[in-house]
């Protein structure tokens, strides 16, 4: 079940932290974030080799009505998810395989700026690596292993996203209600 473990608000940038217990728990918890995306949200995904980054984005995909199947874009650093009707567009980049320290630099030159305001929804996986391009209100989720091979920690930060953070909070008590 997911577990909400706190939910930070006020003087910083509004934070939730969740645990997640499977991947279909990781994808749900996406799900429901997705539920308060809008046109122009960008999505840093950060977390270790095998997190659930690519977990998370088939859950945003899912909340956004994308069509087509998610896999890690790793070797095409974009894969474009169209929305179907009454949906919005996932576009989902991999940087892990851009150059080092030239990262955001390449992100620029190859033009993948521009999707921050084609009227989708970007995530971005390793976005740490380009993080001086970022929107300054890029919402920040990191996944770290927990204590077994399925548990995941989330950290879902949302700057200027108070009301946003709130209602992901009330979701995943919702659906915890729900899974009694």
């Amino acid at each position: 079940m997911i577990k909400l473990m706190s939910v930070q608000d006020g003087g910083q940038v509004p934070e939730l932290r969740c645990r997640t217990c499977s991947v279909a728990e990781t994808e749900e918890l996406a799900r429901l974030l997705a539920e308060s995306l809008v046109p122009g949200c960008v999505i840093s995904l950060d977390g270790d080799l095998g997190a659930g980054k690519t977990a998370f984005t088939r859950g945003l995909a899912s909340g956004l009505a994308c069509r087509g199947s998610v896999a890690s874009p790793t070797f095409t650093l974009l894969m474009e998810h169209p929305p179907t009707p009454g949906g919005l567009a996932l576009y989902h980049f991999d940087v892990y395989r851009l150059e080092g320290e030239l990262a955001a630099e390449s992100f620029l030159d190859l033009g993948f700026a521009e999707y921050f305001d084609s009227g989708g929804v970007c995530v971005i996986e390793w976005g740490q690596l380009i993080e001086s391009v970022l929107p300054a209100k890029t919402i920040r989720v990191t996944l770290s292993c927990g204590d077994n091979d399925q548990q995941r920690d989330v950290s879902v930060r949302w700057p200027g996203g108070e009301s946003h953070v709130a209602g992901l909070a009330a979701r995943v008590l919702a659906w915890q209600s729900r899974q009694i």
